[in-house]
């Protein structure tokens, strides 16, 4: 986890200075169409794109993993920081080679797009670590009650065998679904699984602690699932479409 800090606040801080020379380049070119308005105003709207780029491609590729809107938002806003980066970087760097100012405006991507969706990795939690840490957290008197459960036994009379049977004060246990060796439920049934977990809109995240499915394979049978018409993505949740809808479709 230090570790992970330690290359986090490297990553953020080489962000910092890649934003400051392309806020810089990006407010010579809004300069240009300013007119009469005060020369600030070139450098505020130049430092929020900037930001918005970023923090759009960090928030597609962490809590708003899936989102179409994070995702495309970050694309249009990346375009317009590289594109104004360039074009001031050419008025300033006449007589040299195109090749030469193109190479040198490839830092925008790389420090602005690259950066927020390695640092949304970084900072992406894995749900199964989650659990185990929620368990760890418990006090001492939560672990034992969990724990423990009262049963009784109760004889078979026909075969002399004994069972458990839980009492009523047990902790009722959510069912867990069957899954196979790869942690993928049976061929048949995972269509109907991912259906009926999807009664209720879930993030894709969501569905791999439903599910206990690798985070691959869910986004894998999602898109399966959409391409059926089963299912489709609102706003980073994963809604069921209706039979009705389908078969209007």
């Amino acid at each position: 986890m230090r570790l992970k800090g330690f290359l986090s606040g490297l990553l953020i801080l080489a962000y910092t200075f890649a934003l400051v020379m392309s806020t810089g380049h990006l407010s010579e070119w809004y300069r240009l169409t300013l007119g009469s308005l005060p020369g600030w105003f070139a450098v505020g709207l130049a430092a929020a794109l900037e930001m918005s780029a970023f923090l759009l491609s960090l928030l597609s590729n962490s809590l708003l993993k899936g989102s179409r809107w994070a995702s495309w938002g970050a694309v249009v806003a990346l375009g317009l920081v590289w594109v104004g980066n360039y074009f001031s970087m050419r008025r300033a760097g006449e007589g040299i080679p195109e090749v030469e100012i193109f190479l040198s405006s490839l830092f925008v991507p790389v420090s602005t797009y690259v950066v927020a969706k390695v640092l949304g990795e970084l900072l992406e939690v894995d749900p199964r670590v989650a659990r185990v840490s929620s368990v760890v957290a418990l006090p001492e008197s939560a672990k034992l009650s969990c724990g423990q459960t009262h049963l009784r036994k109760q004889e078979d009379q026909d075969t002399g065998y004994a069972h458990d049977t839980g009492s009523a004060r047990d902790t009722p246990v959510p069912p867990v679904l069957p899954v196979d060796r790869d942690r993928q439920p049976p061929r048949r049934d995972w269509r109907r699984a991912y259906l009926e977990a999807l009664a209720t809109p879930r993030g894709a995240r969501e569905l791999v602690e439903t599910l206990g499915v690798a985070k691959p394979t869910v986004y894998k049978q999602l898109k399966i699932l959409e391409k059926e018409g089963r299912v489709r993505n609102l706003g980073g949740k994963w809604v069921r479409v209706e039979e009705e809808a389908v078969h209007v479709g």
